[in-house]
């Protein structure tokens, strides 16, 4: 919005000349005259130094500051975080530490083992860095046992910690004939970033249109955020696919699977514990999702080695980790293929030439997702 523009049509002055003008018409307005009327002379210096300064100042740090922060559009992150989110009862959403079950298993099952608590699991490295699990418990091996399963937690907050099946499989100190990795639903609760400024204000946006308490969508939006879910990445069918009174819910997350432990959360919370409209029936799922097979053929300017960090650019992209920032795939929005491409040479300044063997991709009520990304350097 143009706050300056709405002042000035409100007869506000927002620079000096104008200001200048308007003294001179309300002196004029009153009948009286000034002696020595030159700009440079004692009178207009004093008024310029004790009054318009600083009133033009002022009207320009009420146009920049004080007017957006009135308005949830272009309110500042300050003031969505002390005045209009608490005003509507949405807080902004601290970072959450990734938790999960990782699989630990020795080739020898006879005799006792164990790995102790405080153990630091590691990937590999993902475009610039490693991503690292802190073990919360003891894995102890009795007679006979050749696997088990215990809880660890990222080292930080983050949604990059998300990682799919087999990538935490590395002890940052070796432990002797025993290894570990993550399944594909070894998550129990997903990590987050500390929320943004965008989607805290769209949370707080979204609470318009919860005035009705039940039976609206945007209801169960905000009862969806509320577990770390971003409100873009849910799509609500109100169509009874279930019979009448019935409605299904889609989710995915901004990097990594939905994992089985948050859905059932999710909808313990809502059906069990009474947040949903008298006979409704709303179930969530993880959104649907359709595999694609990638294969990648590039060229370098230079002899350079970056292989790896092409490979995670694009599975960035399809929303395996976070180490880039690429256009992301999302539902019922046209993938451009070519926009990738674009991106990646904006990454790679050594990237000569790319090709990518699939067209846009048109998804719908469905994400997108790798089935299998062949990278070659040709």
């Amino acid at each position: 919005m143009k706050f300056k523009a709405l002042m000035e049509k409100a007869g506000l002055p927002l620079t000096e000349d104008k200001a200048a003008d308007q003294w001179r018409e309300e002196l004029k307005s009153q009948n009286i005259s000034v002696a020595n009327d030159s700009p440079f002379g004692p009178f207009w210096r004093t008024i310029e130094a004790l009054i318009t300064k600083p009133v033009v100042k002022l009207f320009n740090w009420i146009a920049q500051t004080v007017m957006p922060d009135l308005f949830i559009m272009t309110a500042s992150r300050d003031a969505l975080i002390e005045k209009h989110g608490p005003s509507r009862n949405v807080f902004i959403q601290t970072g959450l530490k990734a938790r999960g079950l990782l699989t630990f298993s020795r080739q020898n099952s006879e005799g006792e083992s164990s790995v102790v608590a405080g153990t630091v699991i590691t990937t590999d490295v993902i475009g610039s860095e490693s991503y690292e699990l802190t073990l919360l418990q003891d894995v102890n091996f009795n007679e006979g046992v050749s696997a088990v399963s215990a809880l660890a937690e990222a080292i930080e907050v983050g949604a990059a910690f998300n990682l799919p099946a087999n990538s935490y499989r590395y002890f940052l100190e070796p432990q002797d004939g025993v290894t570990v990795t993550n399944s594909d639903d070894w998550l129990l609760l997903p990590g987050d970033d500390e929320e943004d400024t965008e989607s805290y204000r769209e949370r707080i946006r979204n609470v318009f249109g919860t005035a009705a308490r039940w039976h609206t969508n945007d209801v169960y939006r905000q009862i969806i955020a509320g577990f770390h879910v971003p409100i873009d990445n849910i799509e609500i069918e109100t169509n009874g696919p279930r019979g009448p009174g019935t409605a299904n819910v889609y989710i995915y997350l901004d990097v990594g699977t939905v994992p089985s432990a948050l859905l059932e959360t999710i909808n313990r919370h809502i059906r069990d514990n009474g947040h949903h409209g008298l006979g409704d029936d709303v179930v969530v799922y993880a959104m649907p999702t359709q595999t694609l097979n990638v294969s990648v053929v590039y060229t370098l300017h230079t002899d350079s080695d970056i292989h790896s960090q092409i490979t995670s650019f694009i599975e960035s992209a399809f929303r395996k980790n976070a180490a880039y920032k690429p256009t992301r795939v999302t539902h019922n929005s046209v993938f451009s293929i070519s926009q990738l491409i674009s991106e990646l040479h904006e990454e790679f300044e050594q990237l000569k030439s790319i090709r990518i063997n699939i067209d846009d991709i048109h998804p719908q009520n469905w994400l997108p997702v790798l089935g299998s990304l062949e990278v070659n350097r040709g």
